[in-house]
């Protein structure tokens, strides 16, 4: 097992950033990546870390862990449908372009979570 931590700043985490990190995604089969840090009001995956998902071929789980210790994830299946997912995403990143506070663009990801596995994602909610 290989291990990488890329460290972000108060506004965004970069993997790529991280010599480690960049050589797992861009040559490993499978990964699974772990993003801890904190959502605005606690928020699940966002549409910024399903674009990660998506970015990857070997990127096959993201986890985020937030603030208040929930842990989600967002995992590819067998019957992932990268050209699915990609239309479902670009719909909601279209909801949340005309949308103006952040429960309305928490309203669009929840939109992408909810639907996404017609595309062979499953989205993990620990807030059970």
């Amino acid at each position: 097992m290989s291990l990488a931590v890329a460290y972000g700043d108060e506004h965004s985490v970069d993997p790529l950033n991280n010599a480690d990190a960049y050589h797992m995604l861009t040559t490993a089969e499978s990964c699974v990546i772990v993003i801890v840090h904190n959502h605005p009001s606690t928020s699940k995956v966002s549409l910024s870390d399903v674009g990660f998902l998506f970015g990857y071929k070997a990127v096959k789980m993201v986890v985020v862990v937030t603030n208040l210790g929930s842990i989600n994830y967002i995992v590819k299946t067998d019957h992932y449908d990268r050209e699915q997912g990609v239309k479902l995403f670009r719909e909601a990143v279209h909801k949340i372009d005309n949308m103006q506070n952040l429960k309305q663009k928490q309203d669009a990801t929840d939109y992408f979570l909810k639907n996404c596995y017609k595309a062979g994602l499953i989205f993990e909610d620990g807030r059970r």
